[in-house]
C-alpha cells in the first residue's frame, strides 16, 4: 500500500514539473523562462532538502512526511482555484511551483529516509530497487497523464488532480508503524548539516555517489525540464505529444528498474555507472540529432534506461552505507542535488538555447555525460567505491 500510495504521488509531482513549463512556455513563448520556471521549483530544495533530512532523524519520519504531504496537497489547491478562475499568470505559477517546491523537498527527504524504516534491515537493499520502480513508474504515468488533461480538459482539471493524489500516501502514513530506530539529538540546524556532509564527504562511497548524482542530474535529468521547448520548437507537438516525449523516459525507466531487481548483485555497481553514463550521452545525440518524433521517442527512452543504471546503483549506495543515525541528512543532500542540479543545468541550457538551439545544448550536456564516465573511469577508481 506505502508503494503504490508513494508512486501515485510521486505522479502527481511529475505532473506538476511539466504542467507548469508548459503553461509558461504557452504564455509566454520564452525557452529562458522554461529554465526559469524549473529554477523556481528546485532551487527551495536547497533550504527544504536539509531541514527535511534534519526533522526526520530527529523526528518521526512519518509525521514530517505526513505534514509536508498536507501542505502539498493544499498549495496544489491553491494553483487548482487560481486556474479555475482563469487567474493564472508567470508570477502566480512561478510563486506557488516555488512554495510546492519547498513541500515536495521536504517530503521526497522524508520519504526516502523512511523507507529503510518500514522494511527488515536484511530487505533494505531490494526494498530501494523497488522504490526506484515506482519513482521511475511516476515519471511514466505523471508526464503523460498531465499531457493528456492538459490537451482534453486544461490547467484546472490537471492541478485538481494532482491535489488529490497526493491523498492517498497520507492516509496510509496514519496507519503504518514503522522500526523504532535511534533519533539524533537536537542541536541547531546548521551544525547538524554540517555534521551529515562531513560523513558524507568523508566516506568514499557517499562521496562518488553524491558527485555522480550531481552530474547526472545537472547534464542528464535536467532535459527534462526543457522538453516543453523541444517539444514545440523540434518536434513541433502538442502537450499531448510532450507528455508522450517525457513519458518515453519512464517507461524504458520502469524496465531498467525492474531488470536490476531481477538480476540482483550480478553487476557490479561500479559497471553499472560507467555504462550508463556514456548510454546517457548517446540518447541525448540522437535526440539533439533528429527532429523526427518517433527518433526523439527513441533518444529520450535510451536516457531513461541510462538513467536507472546511474541513479538505482547510486542511491543503493547510499542507503546501504549511509549510518543510521545520518540517513535523513545525507539523504537529503542527495536529493538536493538531484534537484539543485537538475534546476541549474536546465537554468544554464535555457540561456543556451536561446542563442544557440536546444539541440546544441542537448548534444553539449551529452558530451558532458560522457566525459564525466571516462574521467571517473580514469581518475575516481573506475567508480569502485560504490562496489
Amino acid at each position: 500500500m506505502c508503494w503504490s500510495a508513494g508512486a501515485l504521488s510521486s505522479s502527481a509531482n511529475w505532473m506538476l514539473s511539466l504542467s507548469v513549463p508548459v503553461l509558461i512556455y504557452d504564455i509566454t513563448g520564452s525557452v529562458a523562462l522554461i529554465g526559469t520556471a524549473a529554477a523556481a521549483a528546485n532551487i527551495p530544495s536547497l533550504f527544504g532538502s536539509p531541514l527535511g533530512g534534519v526533522w526526520a532523524d530527529r523526528y518521526s519520519k512519518r509525521m514530517v512526511l505526513i505534514l509536508a504531504l498536507a501542505l502539498q496537497a493544499g498549495l496544489t489547491g491553491v494553483l487548482y482555484g487560481f486556474a479555475k478562475n482563469e487567474a493564472l499568470s508567470v508570477p502566480v505559477l512561478l510563486g506557488l511551483a516555488t512554495a510546492i517546491g519547498f513541500a515536495s523537498s521536504v517530503n521526497l527527504s522524508a520519504y526516502q529516509a523512511l523507507v529503510a524504516q518500514i522494511v527488515p534491515e536484511r530487505q533494505i537493499r531490494p526494498a530501494y530497487r523497488l522504490n526506484a520502480i515506482g519513482f521511475n513508474l511516476s515519471r511514466a504515468v505523471g508526464p503523460a497523464v498531465a499531457g493528456f488533461i492538459l490537451a482534453g480538459w486544461g490547467p484546472a482539471t490537471a492541478f485538481l488532480i494532482n491535489t488529490i493524489a497526493h491523498l492517498p500516501l497520507a492516509v496510509v502514513l496514519i496507519f503504518i508503524r514503522p522500526r523504532p530506530l535511534p533519533r539524533s539529538t537536537a542541536t541547531n540546524v546548521l551544525s547538524e548539516i554540517i555534521a551529515g556532509a562531513k560523513v558524507a564527504w568523508q566516506q568514499a562511497s557517499l562521496r562518488v555517489a553524491l558527485i555522480t548524482v550531481i552530474m547526472s542530474a545537472t547534464f542528464g535529468m535536467s532535459i527534462q525540464q526543457l522538453a516543453a521547448g523541444l517539444s514545440e520548437e523540434v518536434f513541433h507537438v502538442d502537450p499531448s505529444g510532450l507528455g508522450l516525449l517525457v513519458s518515453a523516459i519512464g517507461v524504458a525507466a520502469v524496465i531498467t528498474a525492474i531488470l536490476t531487481v531481477w538480476l540482483g548483485d550480478r553487476f557490479k555497481g561500479s559497471v553499472l555507472v560507467r555504462v550508463g553514463l556514456v548510454v546517457y550521452g548517446l540518447g541525448l545525440f540522437i535526440v539533439a540529432a533528429t527532429g523526427v518524433f518517433a527518433w526523439g521517442l527513441v533518444g529520450f527512452a535510451i536516457t531513461g534506461f541510462a538513467h536507472v543504471l546511474v541513479n538505482v546503483t547510486v542511491t543503493t549506495a547510499v542507503q546501504m552505507y549511509v549510518p543510521e543515525a545520518f540517513r535523513g541528512r545525507v539523504t537529503s543532500l542527495q536529493l538536493m542535488g538531484i534537484i539543485l542540479s537538475m534546476a541549474l543545468g536546465a537554468q544554464i541550457g535555457g540561456l543556451l538555447g536561446e542563442i544557440y538551439g536546444l539541440p546544441t545544448v542537448v548534444a553539449l550536456y551529452g558530451s558532458a555525460l560522457i566525459l564525466y564516465g571516462a574521467w571517473g573511469h580514469w581518475r575516481m577508481d573506475g567508480f569502485r567505491a560504490l562496489d
